[in-house]
């Protein structure tokens, strides 16, 4: 079937003698890059374009008719004022490769995406999507248009870019937000407006920034929505319309919840809907072959640091073993790194291609692959950026920035083509005509194995809105054919013309990518009555629901949020049965089930309440933070009765219940039966987690009024040796808020010769105690146990009020500063309460000459260290905010690990001055909420709705927006100055001799 496809179709381009013929003779500077490079055995690299026809290319497009347009970003990465442009490259001697380049566009501030459009093109140029076209045919674009507006001018790589026509007809921009830049907020302070189509204010407007997140558009019909994932620079497809994401260290994401799905019960509750997916982690080891390499005071050396570009392969040359690889740029090491992707339940898994190897390297430390293209003769094309310097001065030393190297090969740039050995040269330039191919011979090239026809032939397709060649679409379709029928169901659908049989015949396809597009296109056209009452089409999907692939079947669970058949319920049920230990089926079984949740929590606890995992536990708690959002506590009862073998999901239940209670619109009330039957719960449960959970409720809506409750807990303290026990039942009867008991309290703390009691009794104490309480605390202070002095250290800091007598305790040296852990030093020097803020850096001693300091501590870095004295200290002082390999800690801060590699001097000063430099994504946000609750943290994601706050010690909080009074991005870093406090000289070199021996 293939072979006939091409037949004749301009495709000189890949039926030409395999003999690269008339390759242009390169310069000795140029020869010289293509020696440096190592790539995988089977393939070869050749540059086809470089300056001066080409300079700082970021991304690149080919037309229909084999036009070729260079993105240039000479302005990277702190120039202004729009030197950004597109060049045309022509083939004037008609030997297949450039030799003449013309500016088409220019202007542009720093543009970051390119996409063929219509007659003309777009580009991604913060704050704007423009359209540019060449009305009068002299290669220089005339006519410009703002189609979207308002996205941010921040960080040049945090800009929206890489627009890309997807297989259901919509254009997707990658987008991460702006982030809060410190040394260049003069230039890159923007947070972006609502965005929105500038031409027509009666279109969707989506709000500031579109939240971060990637963005989706329809010019012609002015749609315009927010997806639920995010990616820094550059985004990818597999053939089905998966949607892959990349960002610095985390090279490889994937999107599992559309948006569309999300958005469907708004009383989901969830952090993310990303899944990241490399089975060799995060900040993977990458292995470069750079010659003297050219890294930064900040640069993480030897793994994944500035991964950009992704780009799934589906240009078809490569051979089968290809068709399921990636690629990824990272510049900072000089290296092009590629990963097998394969299915794992409802997202993905990514492997290595090559193992302690990667695709391509180069020697040249100025070698910069920022992004990829596959081309119309199925060649992958690598856009070098070509400078001496990757990093944003933002994350460099001040030396670097003032030494006048940061635009040093502002005037270069290269473009390579990677192709089998043996392949024929390149030669599309001249010999590609496609917009003069009749419509039906652009159906025929749906089915080409590249996927640039396939993409190209799409867009025309849908351009034309040629409605004859509706037959040939349906006949796609009806033959089975795997990768042409899902341009062939996204046509039909767009047009109108889709009928329930061709969706019965994409469910019945072979290929599980068909069967979940068929579903996605059911689940848009269900509220037609043409389809929704088609019984084909309904037996099609009941039979559909039951797939063999888990992938299908979770497809299957998020459309059936529109699907209105009575078998949906229970199918919905059976799915999440069998797939419940895969954490996304739960979430999009809850997401499908808006009204019915339920329904939905009855049935799991019937088919898998006898037996926990962690999947189970997650989707309890889910279920129920959104029955709570509904304000639906009909669940309750089910949380309490005598079998002491359902309390684990019961614990997670109240575990949901709780959590959201925590930050709900209106205060959740219970009745005193729905009470009670929780104490005797409590009484009776040997669960911790059941405990802990049955607190948790009675703090958002109190103890039951019958003080006999409180009595039987008190007194089964009373006789209990029961550790686990006394702690709880004390933190239980706090709950009363009742003077006397608080005085018990305090009388445990002072008297009690029970370590574990007196422990207990520093935990449960109320937010307010008198100053005369306090100070009956601090009499004993320096005869309690080291647990119970970091517990009441940990009350003073937790509740602000007290910050301030707990900095007097130290200054008066009754409480030793060694006796805090050091986020608390963080939490003081860094609160947002001036006063507190000033004493806590006095009475802890932080010099804020951070350059004097750093003086001190220099020699460490030509001492001999102690590797295993090192990963002591680490574990006492890094833990509470870091991870490294080998060491568990919380995931609060970045993980060390990407420091190993980075020279000494350079991993004292980040330890010394935080604020040298504060991590990607890492930036510090206030809250504060309508009810004077402040808090404090790293926010990880963000949508319509709410946002996930990760808080000290790593507790992500999912907060619905509006309960948020202001947000404020902290100008230092969550980790301040002083760490040096508790380090001394040689310490310094024992935990750098750890770090960089991991």
């Amino acid at each position: 079937m293939r072979n006939i496809i091409l037949l004749c179709l301009c495709l000189s381009v890949l039926a030409c003698s395999t003999e690269k013929k008339n390759v242009p003779t390169l310069s000795k500077e140029h020869q010289k890059a293509l020696d440096d490079f190592q790539i995988m055995d089977g393939f070869e690299i050749e540059m086809v374009a470089a300056e001066p026809l080409v300079a700082d290319p970021v991304a690149m497009e080919i037309d229909e008719d084999g036009n070729w347009f260079v993105l240039e970003m000479p302005g990277y990465p702190l120039d202004l004022s729009k030197t950004g442009q597109v060049r045309k490259l022509m083939d004037t001697n008609g030997d297949g490769y450039p030799d003449k380049s013309e500016v088409f566009v220019d202007s542009l501030t720093l543009p970051m995406g390119i996409m063929k459009w219509k007659k003309g093109i777009i580009v991604a140029d913060a704050p704007n999507i423009l359209y540019f076209e060449d009305t009068n045919g002299d290669n220089k674009a005339d006519k410009r248009e703002v189609i979207l507006t308002g996205f941010s001018l921040s960080n040049p790589q945090h800009n929206m870019n890489t627009p890309k026509f997807g297989l259901d007809n919509w254009i997707y921009l990658g987008h991460s937000g702006s982030i809060n830049s410190f040394a260049y907020e003069y230039l890159f302070g923007d947070k972006g407006s609502d965005i929105r189509y500038p031409a027509n204010p009666k279109a969707n407007i989506l709000p500031k920034n579109g939240n971060g997140r990637n963005v989706r558009f329809k010019p012609d019909s002015f749609g315009l929505e927010s997806m639920s994932g995010e990616t820094q620079y550059g985004h990818t497809f597999d053939p089905w319309g998966h949607r892959f994401y990349t960002d610095n260290a985390d090279h490889l994401y994937h999107e599992v919840l559309d948006a569309r799905y999300t958005s469907t019960n708004p009383n989901l509750v969830i952090p993310e809907a990303m899944e990241k997916i490399p089975d060799h982690g995060d900040a993977c080891e990458v292995y470069p072959i750079s010659e003297n390499p050219n890294h930064q005071l900040l640069t993480d050396v030897g793994v994944v640091t500035s991964s950009c570009g992704i780009t799934w392969y589906d240009g078809g040359a490569f051979g089968r073993d290809f068709s399921q690889v990636t690629f990824v740029g990272e510049p900072v090491h000089n290296l092009v790194h590629a990963d097998i992707i394969e299915s794992k339940g409802s997202t993905f898994s990514g492997k290595r291609l090559l193992e302690k190897k990667e695709f391509l390297a180069s020697k040249d430390p100025w070698f910069r692959p920022v992004n990829f293209y596959v081309g119309p003769d199925g060649a992958l094309y690598v856009i070098d950026y070509y400078r001496q310097l990757i990093e944003h001065p933002e994350w460099m030393s001040e030396e670097v920035n003032k030494s006048g190297a940061l635009y040093n090969g502002k005037t270069k740039g290269r473009i390579y083509r990677i192709t089998k050995k043996g392949s024929a040269g390149m030669n599309w330039m001249n010999e590609t005509h496609l917009s003069k191919e009749s419509s039906e011979k652009l159906v025929e090239l749906l089915q080409s194995d590249n996927g640039w026809f396939r993409k190209t032939a799409q867009r025309l397709l849908f351009h034309r809105k040629d409605v004859s060649v509706a037959p040939a679409l349906k006949e796609i379709i009806a033959k089975k054919e795997a990768e042409a029928s899902v341009p062939a169901l996204w046509l039909l659908s767009d047009w109108g013309k889709l009928t329930p049989e061709d969706l019965v015949s994409a469910l019945e396809n072979k290929t599980a990518g068909v069967r979940e597009n068929a579903l996605k296109i059911a689940d848009h056209q269900w509220s037609l009555p043409a389809f929704a009452s088609n019984k084909e089409l309904t037996q099609s999907l009941i039979q559909t629901a039951k797939d063999t692939d888990a992938r299908v079947r979770f497809q299957w669970l998020c459309s059936s949020a529109f699907f209105t058949f009575p078998e949906a319920v229970a199918l919905r049920s059976n799915i999440l049965n069998q797939d419940i230990d895969d954490h996304w089926v739960g979430v999009a079984a809850i997401a499908a089930s808006k009204g019915s949740e339920m329904s939905l929590l009855k049935g799991a606890i019937t088919h898998f309440g006898n037996k926990p995992s962690e999947g189970k536990e997650n989707f309890f708690a889910y279920v129920a933070a959104a029955l709570m959002k509904k304000q639906d506590v009909s669940f309750l009862p089910l949380t309490s009765d005598a079998q002491v073998s359902n309390d684990w999901w019961q614990a997670a239940l109240l575990k949901g219940l709780a959590n959201y209670a925590e930050y709900a619109e209106k205060k959740i009330s219970l009745d005193e039966n729905q009470k009670n039957a929780l104490a005797k719960s409590f009484l009776i449960s040997p669960d911790t987690k059941m405990r802990y959970a049955i607190i948790g409720v009675f703090k958002a809506v109190g103890l039951p009024t019958d003080k006999t409750f409180a009595k039987q807990v008190f007194a089964k303290f009373s006789g209990s040796q029961d550790a686990k026990f006394q702690e709880d039942a004390l933190a239980l009867l706090t709950l009363q808020k009742d003077p006397a008991f608080t005085s018990k309290l305090i009388a445990f703390i002072r008297t009690s010769t029970s370590e574990s009691i007196q422990l207990a009794s520093i935990k449960a104490l109320p937010n307010q105690i008198s100053a005369q309480e306090m100070a009956q605390i601090n009499q004993v202070y320096q005869q309690m146990k080291m647990p119970s002095r970091k517990a009441w250290i940990r009350y003073q800091i937790v509740n602000e009020k007290y910050m301030i007598p707990l900095l007097k305790e130290i200054a008066n040296k009754n409480i030793p500063k060694t006796d805090l852990e050091w986020p608390q030093f963080v939490e003081l020097m860094n609160s947002y309460d001036a006063n507190i803020r000033k004493l806590a850096r006095e009475v802890l001693a932080i010099s804020e000459d951070r350059k004097a300091v750093l003086q001190n501590y220099l020699p460490a870095a030509d001492m001999a260290g102690n590797a295993a004295k090192g990963k002591e200290i680490f574990k006492t002082n890094c833990t509470a905010c870091h991870q490294i390999k080998g060491v568990t800690g919380i995931a609060f801060g970045p993980d060390l690990s990407t420091l190993k590699s980075r020279n000494a001097l350079s991993i004292i000063t980040e330890i010394i001055n935080p604020n040298n430099s504060i991590a990607d994504k890492y930036g510090n946000w206030d809250l504060q909420l309508s009810d004077g609750t402040r808090l404090s943290g790293i926010i990880t994601s963000e949508n319509d709705n709410s946002l996930s706050l990760k808080q000290m010690g790593g507790t992500v909080q999912t907060i619905e927006k509006y309960l948020i009074k202001s947000r404020v991005s902290s100008k230092v870093s969550a980790m301040p100055n002083g760490l040096d406090a508790n380090i001394k000289l040689q310490d310094m070199a024992d935990l750098v001799a750890f770090i960089k021996g991991i």
